[in-house]
């Protein structure tokens, strides 16, 4: 036999696994959806919804069902090595089973065979009627005060219809060009006793459309640092927006409380929220500077409830990117 035959005899061999391989399409997958509450107790008769593959495309191909008496449903189907889906039943906040992703695959199963992944249901609690709004807006002047009325939600007068001036930015930016320019926002407020305190999302609740707690905190309420914004040089990457701590992360956010009256040493007036994920500047603005945050304003003073009911939003005549979606 000759070099060359022995040459296509391998490259027939290489096009026939291949084609076998094609033909099998994906590894077999087998998930566990385990559904528990909030104090871990297992949650019968919620809806999974589980993403698989077709086995000869990358159309998705669902598996539907309910959790039984154990808080568990099983799903088998083809997988390109990560599923996910969803959970909901009445009463609870829908959940995210987050993705489950596989490494290893034997004899045309992915392993470990039948995973397993935890999923907290929480109930809907009291949500209550908030002004929630997405701000993506400019600075209306640089190196001076300029109020935010979480209220109104708009920039106080005379740059604005607000009122009252709950959070304070003031930009202080020495810009030249977009890769030479440095810029500093400090955020302070009206009152000594108003602030922020840093919240993290619960660990059981992250994969939830709810995921923050549901009160604020009652305590610990200061102003935040400034978030400072410098270039270097015109080879440095620069990202295209700063936050107070540069992570951006989903986890993470604000309590605050604004309005507040002492009265002999005891608060008698306060309005509380939340702010979600971090508050984010981009210097680079022509003008001057523009500023993003999420927000979410209790109206009624004292009252530290912050669960949102989506349906009823105290701002009116805001656009599809001004309006939040999460409770």
């Amino acid at each position: 036999m000759t070099m060359k035959t022995k040459l296509f005899i391998c490259l027939g061999a290489l096009l026939g696994v291949a084609a076998a391989v094609q033909q099998v399409g994906w590894p077999l997958a087998k998930l566990t959806v385990h559904v528990v509450g909030e104090q871990g107790e297992p949650i019968p008769g919620a809806d999974v919804t589980i993403s698989f593959r077709e086995k000869l495309s990358d159309k998705n191909a669902w598996a539907v069902g309910k959790t039984d008496d154990k808080g568990d449903f099983t799903a088998e189907g083809h997988s390109d090595r990560r599923l996910g889906g969803f959970v909901r039943k009445v009463g609870y906040y829908d959940s995210g089973t987050g993705w489950t992703i596989f490494k290893d695959q034997v004899l045309g199963k992915w392993q470990p065979w039948d995973s397993v992944t935890d999923v907290c249901l929480r109930p809907i609690g009291n949500p209550v009627a908030l002004y929630a709004k997405q701000v993506q807006a400019e600075i209306p002047m640089l190196d001076q005060p300029c109020g935010y009325d979480l209220e109104k939600g708009d920039w106080v007068a005379p740059h604005g219809r607000g009122v009252k001036s709950d959070i304070t930015f003031k930009v202080l930016r020495d810009y030249k060009d977009r890769s030479n320019f440095t810029a500093e926002a400090q955020v302070t407020f009206a009152q000594p006793l108003d602030g922020v305190v840093r919240m993290t999302a619960p660990v059981y609740a992250r994969k939830s459309a709810f995921c923050w707690e549901r009160s604020a905190a009652e305590t610990g309420y200061a102003a935040p640092d400034a978030i400072r914004f410098i270039s270097q040089d015109q080879t440095t990457h620069v990202e295209r927006k700063m936050t107070f701590d540069n992570s951006n992360d989903r986890e993470q956010g604000y309590f605050f409380r604004v309005r507040t009256v002492e009265e002999n040493g005891r608060i008698i007036a306060a309005n509380y929220g939340k702010i979600t994920g971090d508050i984010a500047i981009e210097p680079r603005s022509q003008k001057t500077c523009l500023i993003f945050f999420t927000y979410y304003f209790n109206p009624t003073s004292l009252d530290r409830n912050i669960e949102w009911d989506p349906k009823r939003n105290l701002l009116q005549g805001l656009n599809h990117e001004e309006t939040p979606t999460a409770p």
